[in-house]
């Protein structure tokens, strides 16, 4: 190994704290660049929130099952989660968000919006979340999942929510909506985002319990039919259909 001269010990911690700096300074700028998109997430949706109109389609659905301080969890495709969390703020929903930056932002934005979010996904800290998860509807807190999440595939209902709602005998509830003039993202969902002043959406489906006999796939297919026909719905009331599933178009 090389020999160094013995001064060279006394610039260590010099060396060390330049370091220090530079990894702060590199954090305190990715914060800010968090802090300033979490901003205009939020400005940017809150002033379109205030130009739309919004109609609950078979809101009773949902509502009477409140009444009844029953546990609920709410099921929705990543790509039509829009409006329904906007629909929903303020009201002590949990719910899930990725480990990702993008992520990040999400959680920031959704935690501003009233929503206790846990971070976890099925690839990463997913049963640490999960578990989160249990415990918060246990004690009575409803949950909202977008159930083809966070990476997709599109319109596939991830096992998680089956679990959930076998071990906790909650109520699952499909939402979904639609608008009158989308923007349909070209994204792996085709996330909507509605267009200022127009008419939209929101359809809540039928709720159901797992029953003992059903088997985990038919559950699945149970909430893939239900909010495909609940977007369909809110496809064709909106006046959008035109026979294809958006994820297609």
């Amino acid at each position: 190994m090389p020999r160094f001269p013995p001064y060279f010990k006394l610039l260590i911690p010099a060396v060390n704290q330049v370091e220090i700096s530079f990894v702060y300074q590199v954090k305190n700028l990715y914060m800010t660049r968090l802090t300033l998109l979490t901003y205009l997430l939020g400005f940017g949706t809150a002033l379109l929130r205030t130009t739309l109109r919004v109609e609950l389609l078979h809101s009773r659905q949902y509502s009477d099952l409140q009444a009844r301080r029953v546990p609920i969890l709410f099921a929705l495709w990543h790509g039509r989660m829009f409006l329904p969390i906007n629909v929903h703020r303020h009201t002590g929903i949990g719910t899930m968000a990725s480990k990702s930056r993008d992520g990040e932002i999400i959680t920031r934005w959704l935690e501003n919006n009233g929503y206790l979010v846990t971070r976890g996904s099925t690839t990463r800290g997913g049963s640490a979340a999960f578990r989160r998860l249990l415990r918060q509807v246990r004690s009575g807190r409803n949950i909202a999942l977008t159930v083809d999440g966070p990476r997709g595939p599109a319109r596939v209902v991830q096992p998680g929510i089956v679990r959930l709602a076998r071990l906790t005998k909650a109520f699952i509830v499909p939402v979904s909506f639609s608008s009158s003039h989308p923007w349909l993202l070209r994204s792996w969902d085709r996330f909507l985002v509605p267009k200022p002043f127009s008419q939209n959406f929101v359809a809540y489906g039928e709720p159901f319990v797992i029953s003992k006999e059903m088997s985990d796939e038919a559950v699945l297919t149970k909430i893939r039919v239900a909010l495909d026909d609940l977007t369909e719905e809110a496809d064709r009331v909106a006046g959008i259909y035109d026979g294809r599933p958006e994820i297609l178009k």
